[in-house]
């Protein structure tokens, strides 16, 4: 979730190179209580949750009222964990039915939004989301809903036939607020299967370095690129045999198009930790840069090499698949089954990551796989944030559901 309002408190970017979630430590709002910045740290985890297991689209009012359901998530001595519980956050705005009509929210067809607008989706969303988790008689109506819209059906029409009459589901939302409880439901501690959890300190080269690394990982501007290099570099003298920083200033280095200076840097911090994957790829892809221009003694295969050992050591790491399949898209133009075979596994790995499933869809197209290509291209024609990225994919499922993947095709290059 990467749309800046004027009253953003966090976001969540979802990717195959390590998902993050992006909150303060503290608000800095007075008026904020510590809970409530917790309840952000848990929104933005739950954007997670949902974009991990994504095989349906998410509505925009369906993403922020599931992350705001699951934001109140409570924790007991006991061990157990309880969801559902109310949003009071939202309470100002979750009857307004004035300024965000139901409708139009199920509709998806939203324009710009005011602040306002933004506060009512995110309220009612919790409540309708509540509302149809809990409610017996509406039991399966929101599968109904979501499916309807990968079906391609118009959201109103698949809200409409799911739901009924939206006057009546209006009314009983209504309804449903001025009910004297509101219903909740407590996990038990002995349900929750926890693996174990292993919680290090940063050292403090890695501490120093941490908000540079966040940069990175958000993005960074070109015009601000050689600055934050700068502030990097800086860190690194003073910790050369730290393997976080290294790999931070590896990642730094590239982006600058300093490919020599960058698998330097991913070496040192192998040196110090061999075993660091992240390494491994940065040192892979300015393997790949520099064989590109054709430096003497770097190769695709030796790149290619690198991705493989970070596989070996986790083979459920989406990055050094994908990496395996753009080697060789570089190299020679044409992926070998075990490299597509990756392509393919990766995007599984990391259904979150949207530009990787336009690459899954468009190799299952040229493969003349129309159903694996629509069923990955749902979830992005429907992406509450996929801008024209959304529009172009609707295009590419209406010529799969046409027959046409040569169509398909073009519709995703033309864009």
């Amino acid at each position: 979730m990467t749309d800046l309002t004027s009253n953003l408190d966090g976001f969540y970017q979802g990717s195959a190179q390590g998902s993050i979630a992006v909150v303060p430590r503290r608000s800095g709002d007075t008026n904020q209580s510590d809970l409530e910045d917790q309840s952000t740290f848990f929104h933005e985890y739950s954007h997670h949750l949902m974009y991990f297991d994504l095989s349906e689209p998410t509505p925009l009012w369906y993403s922020e009222g599931f992350a705001e359901f699951m934001s109140t998530a409570a924790f007991s001595r006991d061990g157990s964990v309880t969801l559902g519980k109310v949003a009071l956050g939202r309470a100002d705005d979750v009857d307004d039915s004035h300024t965000f009509p139901l409708d139009k929210m199920l509709s998806g067809k939203y324009g710009k939004l005011t602040e306002p607008e933004w506060n009512a989706l995110y309220a009612r969303g919790w409540l309708l989301t509540h509302y149809l988790t809990f409610e017996p008689t509406r039991k399966g109506q929101l599968s109904q809903y979501l499916k309807g819209i990968a079906e391609g059906k118009d959201p109103l029409q698949a809200a409409t036939a799911a739901f009924g009459d939206l006057a009546v589901l209006n009314r009983n939302l209504h309804g449903y607020l001025r009910r004297g409880r509101m219903s909740a439901f407590k996990v038990a501690a002995q349900a929750l299967l926890v693996g174990q959890i292993s919680v290090e300190p940063l050292t403090a080269g890695a501490a120093e370095v941490m908000p540079f690394r966040t940069r990175l990982k958000i993005g960074v501007r070109k015009v601000d690129r050689s600055a934050l290099a700068l502030q990097v570099r800086a860190v690194a003298v003073r910790y050369p045999a730290d393997p976080l920083v290294q790999v931070t200033l590896a990642d730094a280095e590239f982006r600058e198009a300093h490919y020599a200076a960058a698998e330097s840097a991913a070496g040192r911090g192998l040196a110090a930790n061999p075993r660091m994957i992240e390494a491994m790829l940065v040192k892979g892809r300015a393997i790949i840069e520099q064989a590109a221009v054709g430096e003497k003694d770097k190769t695709f295969a030796a790149a290619r090499g690198w991705y493989m050992k970070a596989n070996k050591l986790d083979s459920e790491d989406p990055q050094p698949l994908l990496l395996f399949h753009q080697a060789y898209l570089r190299d020679t133009g044409r992926p070998t089954a075990n490299a597509i075979a990756a392509l393919h596994y990766s995007s599984e790995l990391a259904p979150q990551d949207i530009g990787l499933r336009i690459q899954s869809a468009y190799q299952y197209l040229e493969d003349g796989k129309l159903a694996e290509a629509r069923k990955a291209l749902v979830p992005v024609a429907f992406d509450p944030h996929g801008g024209e990225a959304a529009s172009w994919a609707r295009a590419a499922i209406g010529k799969i559901d046409a027959a046409d993947a040569k169509g398909a095709q073009a519709a995703m290059r033309s864009n």
